[in-house]
């Protein structure tokens, strides 16, 4: 058995800690200790020693990461992640929206419609999409990558769909059930993003996802334009190839977010191995945030849920 003055250490999680060395060092035990050394992989462990505790320094300011490995991780989930969701929110609203340009090709003369009937195909849409915001909750449900492929592939289907509508109801119940596909997408995405990012993060790729909203309809009226234009040479109509254009594509990209989207940071193709643990303990502080282990079963929390229909701060932001 060794002395008790013999240096011992010792792993928990992701930081390693040391046994005092004598009586005198017992104030300083469970400081994290900075080895020296390369991990498995290949990759180059920080060197360092283990500064003692006074009254201006907690625990917390030892760094399991330096800044710049936080920044690298950062930029790379800015531009793989929420740049990737931003094309999405843009697809999805160049498929709510082209109803209008719709309108304006062709398609009132062609099915008869009047002022009345064309305003319940907008309003359609925005029933379902209010009534349906609940399914953001499925995101603790079903694996992101895989929840979001399917809203993608949903959506694109149903607006790709309106193109061979040949009456009022069928077009009606197809913008009700657009709303209901996109419903389940944006609105959760803020959430989904808190799997990666801090509180005071979010404000900033929120406001960067939402921003694809305007930015496609900056150019959606001359998108609309150039293809009823190419399908006046056609052999369908001009608003039924509008719809079948701005629709399909997202069913292209569907399969691109099958792969690109991560279930959480541990699990981002696109982050090293060292990134990926960055990521992790980067949020661990992070109040409602777990990052979970792989094949943990996720579900829904009842008391939670309740806990927010009562809480009427819900209501007034609303």
């Amino acid at each position: 058995m060794a002395s008790a003055n013999s240096a011992q250490s010792f792993e928990l999680g992701d930081v390693s800690y040391a046994s005092p060395r004598n009586q005198s060092e017992s104030l300083h035990e469970n400081e994290p200790v900075y080895e020296s050394g390369l991990e498995e992989g290949g990759e180059q462990v920080l060197e360092g020693e283990t500064s003692r505790r006074d009254s201006n320094i907690t625990s917390d300011s030892f760094m399991l990461y330096t800044p710049d490995e936080e920044h690298a991780v950062l930029k790379q989930l800015d531009k793989r992640l929420v740049l990737f969701l931003a094309v999405l929110y843009m697809l999805s609203f160049l498929d709510r929206s082209n109803i209008g340009n719709a309108r304006i090709a062709g398609l009132s003369q062609d099915l008869r419609l009047d002022s009345s009937q064309y305003e319940w195909l907008l309003t359609a849409f925005y029933i379902t999409y209010i009534l349906f915001e609940w399914m953001t909750l499925l995101y603790r449900v079903f694996p992101p990558h895989i929840y979001i492929a399917l809203c993608v592939a949903s959506w694109g289907l149903i607006a790709s769909l309106q193109s061979v509508a040949n009456s009022f109801p069928s077009l009606c119940l197809l913008r009700a059930l657009l709303g209901i596909s996109e419903a389940a997408f944006g609105p959760g995405v803020p959430f989904y993003l808190s799997f990666f990012f801090k509180r005071e993060e979010l404000a900033l790729r929120t406001g960067l996802f939402v921003s694809a909203a305007p930015l496609a309809m900056s150019f959606a009226s001359s998108l609309a334009w150039v293809i009823t234009k190419a399908g006046k040479r056609s052999p369908i109509a001009p608003w039924r190839m509008l719809f079948l254009v701005e629709g399909f594509p997202s069913l292209i990209v569907a399969v691109f977010a099958w792969y690109q989207i991560p279930d959480s940071p541990g699990t981002a193709r696109f982050l090293s191995r060292r990134q990926k643990k960055v990521a992790k303990l980067r949020l661990r502080k992070e109040k409602g945030v777990h990052v979970e282990p792989a094949g943990t079963k996720k579900g829904l929390n009842m008391k939670e849920i309740i806990q927010t229909l009562l809480d009427p701060k819900c209501y007034i932001t609303a």
